[in-house]
């Protein structure tokens, strides 16, 4: 029934996804696996399952739920959908998704596997669909918010990225290219946001690289590999150069994405110009030359002095001359 079931992110099975949850709390529970990624045509339907370990020595009951989850962030972390009329329909898979039950208990240091049905409308349109099937533990993990006496429970999900099979539109582009356009001292910080306004999420790859004002390549950094859900964007940051650098520098973003293989690319200069140490150096100079002009003027004004003084005493040994001459005569 499935044309093709591709990647399903193992990424560990220690990766847990936690919602909303207090920073103190740890939940003793893995899923695994974390992420599972299909590709299926409208009108068929397929069992996957999920495992979930508990890791403690004592039992944990909770709920078994799915909902839809969305990315509205830059840096890539999910969140549930409480409501699914909130979600997008357009994305949406939550619907087509169907439990075996909706409550269970883990054994403790055991696993529990939840086998769920995958239902595709025929009339689905091509193009990716989310969900989030997930364990919500009961107290005593229930973390309090506030003074009001509520309380939110973490959860641990895998999540589901579903692809319908047909023809999709993959479309991306640079939103945006940041870094100081003028800095006193290297490294270039750069950021680039890459939006995502296609029906499938993308895992764009490509390079950060600055090059001097010849052409000349000074450094360059890959991309980090993360995927931008569709109606998102993610930021890529990277640090280029070093510390003592001077003049015009291109920061140029290029990578490449989807099926295709399309190409992004974008570009910004920045002047790097150490200022200050730049001012002291003309600064030295300058004193250096002041002295050695004043010096130059003393050691010329000390021979003008000598040689006036030598052209005095020389005519006065001229007039002696004259006199002893005059006398012998």
């Amino acid at each position: 029934m499935i044309k093709k079931i591709f990647g399903i992110f193992l990424i560990t099975l220690s990766l847990t996804f936690v919602i909303k949850t207090h920073a103190q709390t740890v939940l003793p529970l893995t899923v695994g696996p974390a992420r599972q990624q299909i590709t299926i045509n409208p009108g068929e339907e397929t069992e996957m399952s999920v495992k979930f370990y508990n890791q403690s020595d004592a039992p944990i009951s909770g709920l078994v739920k799915v909902a839809d989850f969305i990315v509205d962030n830059n840096d890539g972390t999910p969140s549930i959908v409480e409501n699914a009329e909130q979600g997008s329909p357009k994305f949406s898979a939550s619907q087509w998704v169907e439990l075996p039950f909706d409550r269970m208990t883990i054994a403790a240091n055991d696993k529990a596997v939840v086998q769920f049905t995958l239902k595709v409308p025929s009339d689905a349109k091509a193009g990716g669909r989310y969900a989030a099937i997930y364990f919500e533990p009961v107290s005593p993990f229930a973390q309090p918010v506030g003074e009001s006496g509520a309380s939110i429970t973490p959860r641990i999900a895998s999540l589901l990225y579903i692809r319908v099979s047909g023809q999709i539109t993959e479309n991306a582009f640079v939103s945006g290219l940041f870094a100081k356009s003028f800095q006193e001292f290297g490294p270039v910080v750069v950021t680039g946001q890459i939006n995502n306004a296609g029906d499938f999420h993308i895992r764009p790859r490509g390079v950060f690289t600055l090059t001097d004002s010849l052409g000349g390549l000074v450094e360059q950094m890959n991309l980090k590999e993360s995927n931008i859900f569709p109606d998102a964007a993610r930021m890529f940051t990277a640090t280029l150069g070093q510390k003592w650098m001077f003049g015009k520098f291109k920061v140029n973003l290029t990578a490449s994405y989807g099926e295709k293989g399309q190409v992004l690319n974008n570009s910004l200069y920045v002047w790097v110009i150490p200022w200050r140490a730049i001012i002291i150096v003309v600064l030295a100079l300058l004193i250096l030359f002041l002295l050695g002009k004043a010096l130059y003027k003393s050691t010329v004004s000390r021979e003008v002095t000598l040689e006036e003084e030598l052209s005095k005493e020389r005519e006065e040994i001229e007039k002696l001359k004259k006199q002893l001459k005059k006398r012998k005569d």
